[in-house]
């Protein structure tokens, strides 16, 4: 599923979505979401084992991050 990032909230540590989904990103990724931006696509994977990964469609080279929602 596509939405887009409505805001970056804690230093990149929180992400609200367009579709109205909150998501507390892994401690270990939040270097890379603390650039992350309103507006810029995010696609949701949901991995087999039942954790979530945000992929940020609109970087250089896709930003893949571990997530799990509020």
């Amino acid at each position: 599923m596509e939405t887009n990032i409505l805001e970056v909230n804690n230093n990149g540590l929180e992400i609200s979505l367009m579709d109205g989904s909150r998501w507390q990103i892994d401690a270990g990724d939040i270097s890379k979401t603390v650039c992350w931006y309103p507006t810029q696509r995010i696609k949701i994977e949901k991995k087999h084992d039942g954790n979530y990964v945000l992929v940020n469609l609109d970087t250089a080279t896709p930003d893949k991050v571990r997530a799990s929602r509020f």
